[in-house]
């Protein structure tokens, strides 16, 4: 922490930011929610606006389903412990390796094999007919209501704050369907909702990884066995909303679906969600063609916990399951193969990992890698995705090093003498940035200073959450007191020369690989290598 700046940074993740980003990322919450923690910690009143009578109407139907569902879950939670009708429930669980603990744990119960014990109930207790309607708990027949969940095992689902918002009952003998949910509401949005996050949000945030299952069963046989960092996604289709729940607490997912041709297809969509939202994905594959629940009980925590080990590479998964849809025995496969795959490029985050896939593909078709580059050069372009040519080299990692801490020093002198940056528009507009996140900084921080209301605070807000990371790490860097300017100067020539000897690597080797073909090209790229090298020896000696 940086009292004088009101900032943090921290040097092992690179996250940094004001007390609210600190809130934010320490208690998983939104903004808003960090404002309220603040505001209850100091004593200080939070003013919010008057809110319309439907609005006040809807939050206060909301807490009604809060309080019907938590009521139906003790009812069912009873049913299951407390009465004779509960038994063969409570075998069938205990059958699958669920002890006492984790029907404590997860709530677990069982709805009676009954049309209206749960109305009954609920309507000793208070609760009207239409309450348990909208809650989802009963159906409309022709002429009176019944009760939705019979003759079940009930598995609440919760919401991250464990409250109700529905239900997902399992049959205990061969009849369909074999689980029922409750419907989709204002309240009950399973692609906002990860089953068993209450539970796991503690190991997940802990190992800064969660392993994905397809259903509850899944999820609550492994958190059985001892593995606390699992959540389930209530069926195939993984969502963007189910991503950022995951991305707030963790660096890592883990799918584990099923290994027939749906939860297959279902890993390789899923690998793309969690990518774009900045998660390292793998896809573990259970063996024997068993899913998680099985193959935890039949084999154990460890057995498991090595499946998870050994789990691949979320898009190399995806570009094998590509390859395997496809009949790459002939050219058309091939292209058609490739041209599934090139999305998958487009999502790597960087050019060389695009590059070494591109190589892999190569091999695995038995084909010409410049073929699968010229398609993926196509693709940067129809999709807007600013890319060089895979074939352009990365500069090692000392030259990146020196640019960076170039520009970041550059970017801190700026910031205490702002009034240098019209110094810098010239080189800077040439060489580029090595990240997008350093060019939004400067970017911002040009116009602030070109209206005239340039603040650390207004930069700072002006900056999305990336930026106002880096922003948090660049104030932490020592600043000349004085000679301003001309440490400003040596921050632009290093990054001229870095920039220009970038261009001549890349120039070289596109000479090299035009002399290899005997393309006519080979002279111009020669020409310009020189034109580099003497513009080089001319500025720097």
């Amino acid at each position: 922490m940086n009292p004088a700046k009101n900032m943090f940074y921290c040097f092992g993740c690179h996250e940094g930011g004001d007390i609210f980003k600190f809130i934010m990322k320490i208690e998983s919450c939104d903004f808003k929610e960090a404002l309220k923690l603040l505001a209850a910690r100091y004593g200080i009143p939070v003013p919010e606006r008057q809110k319309t009578a439907v609005e006040i109407r809807r939050e206060k139907q909301r807490e009604r389903i809060y309080e019907t569902n938590a009521t139906a879950c003790r009812f069912y939670h009873a049913c299951l412990l407390k009465t004779p009708y509960g038994k063969g429930a409570l075998a069938y669980l205990n059958g699958r390796g669920i002890n006492q603990e984790i029907i404590n744990s997860f709530s677990i119960g069982y709805a009676l094999d009954s049309f209206t014990s749960l109305l009954s109930n609920l309507g000793r207790h208070g609760y009207k007919g239409e309450e348990l309607l909208a809650a989802g708990l009963v159906a409309m027949g022709r002429q009176q209501l019944y009760d939705k969940f019979r003759n079940r095992v009930m598995i609440p689902i919760k919401d991250p704050m464990g409250k109700i918002v529905g239900f997902g009952g399992r049959v205990l003998d061969n009849s369909t369907p074999k689980y029922l949910n409750t419907a989709e509401t204002e309240w009950f949005n399973k692609r906002r909702l990860l089953f068993a996050m209450d539970v796991a949000y503690k190991a997940i945030r802990t190992s800064r990884q969660a392993i994905v299952v397809e259903g509850y069963m899944d999820a609550i046989s492994l958190h059985a066995a001892g593995i606390s960092n699992v959540v389930a996604s209530m069926g195939t289709a993984f969502a963007a909303e189910q991503a950022k729940l995951l991305q707030r607490i963790a660096d890592e997912v883990v799918f584990c679906y099923d290994s027939d041709s749906a939860g297959r297809k279902a890993s390789v969509r899923a690998v793309s969600i969690a990518r774009t939202a900045g998660l390292k994905v793998r896809i573990a594959g259970v063996p024997e063609g068993k899913d998680p629940d099985e193959y935890v009980r039949r084999y154990g925590k460890e057995a498991f916990l090595k499946v998870v080990a050994e789990a691949r590479e979320g898009i190399d998964f995806q570009i094998e399951e590509t390859i395997l849809q496809n009949d790459v025995s002939n050219l058309a496969g091939k292209v058609d193969a490739v041209s599934n795959i090139l999305p998958f490029l487009l999502e790597c985050k960087s050019e060389i990992e695009a590059a070494e896939h591109m190589r892999r593909v190569a091999q695995r078709l038995t084909i010409d890698e410049g073929l699968i580059v010229e398609e993926y050069r196509k693709a940067t372009k129809r999709n807007g995705v600013k890319r060089e040519s895979a074939y352009v080299p990365v500069p090692d990692v000392k030259k990146i090093s020196i640019t960076r801490q170039a520009e970041e020093q550059l970017l801190a002198v700026l910031l205490e003498e702002p009034y240098l940056a019209e110094n810098c528009q010239a080189v800077l507009q040439c060489t580029g940035w090595s990240d997008p996140v350093l060019a939004q900084i400067f970017a911002v921080l040009q116009a602030l200073i070109q209206a005239n209301t340039f603040t650390i605070d207004k930069l700072n807000d002006a900056l999305d959450g990336a930026g106002q990371s880096a922003l948090a790490g660049i104030r932490t860097r020592a600043v000349p007191t004085q000679n301003g300017e001309q440490f400003v100067e040596a921050c632009l020539r290093q990054l001229q020369r870095n920039y220009l000897e970038q261009e001549y690597e890349k120039h070289r080797l596109l000479a090299d690989e035009y002399e290899r073909s005997a393309d006519e090209r080979f002279m111009q790229e020669l020409q310009e290598t020189q034109r580099i090298k003497d513009e080089i020896k001319k500025l720097y000696g």
